[in-house]
């Protein structure tokens, strides 16, 4: 079989056309996965600013693993009920960027049972993050997950100009900001499309 050459114009709209499937995709289940690490962020961090607060017990710091403790089955299942078939190239970038954030934060994370003040957890943590998310914005051209990277990029550098207790706060901050809301926008755009797919 031949394998047909296309030219600079047809390889660009094969890439677009990848990139919109890709956004579609996105955007039919997307939207929920932003809003479930997003809230979980946000929740796992007031639970254990609040109790710290109230208890002074350094050992609620281990309920941090309940982000991907609920995260990740929550995330699998979620993706298996929206699963919509095959996967483009530039979903599968995006699946392999998550893959090698998500090992390096499981390490990082493994790395605090060795010994909790050996690195700035929450710092590297949130970098991690906020790159992926950046560059899944960036990859995928919707410019409200770039954007919000971008400022959590900045903000993960806040983390180490504040005292402990209050980069809890900041991560909570940084999880509305790069997750919840970059979630609700992609849920909207989607619902919007799917108003005007049905009004045609």
């Amino acid at each position: 079989m031949e394998e047909k050459i296309l030219s600079e114009k047809e390889s660009l709209e094969l890439i677009s056309k990848m990139i919109s499937e890709t956004k579609n995709k996105l955007e039919r289940g997307g939207g929920n996965i932003f809003l479930l690490w997003g809230y979980l962020g946000v929740c796992v961090s007031l639970i254990v600013y609040g109790l710290l607060n109230f208890t002074e017990n350094y050992a609620v710091q281990w309920l941090w693993f309940l982000i991907p403790v609920i995260g990740y089955p929550a995330m699998f299942f979620m993706k298996g009920k929206s699963h919509t078939g095959s996967v483009t190239f530039i979903g599968s970038v995006i699946s392999k960027i998550w893959i090698v954030i998500g090992v390096c934060t499981i390490l990082v994370s493994i790395s605090i049972l060795y010994d909790y003040t050996l690195l700035p957890i929450l710092f590297i943590m949130s970098l991690l993050v906020t790159a992926g998310v950046t560059m899944s914005g960036l990859v995928l051209k919707f410019k409200p997950a770039a954007v919000a990277g971008f400022i959590g990029i900045v903000l993960s550098f806040v983390l180490l100009l504040v005292s402990w207790k209050s980069q809890i706060l900041v991560f909570a901050a940084m999880s509305a900001i790069m997750l919840i809301i970059p979630g609700h926008i992609l849920n909207s755009a989607f619902r919007k499309q799917q108003k005007n797919a049905n009004n045609v």
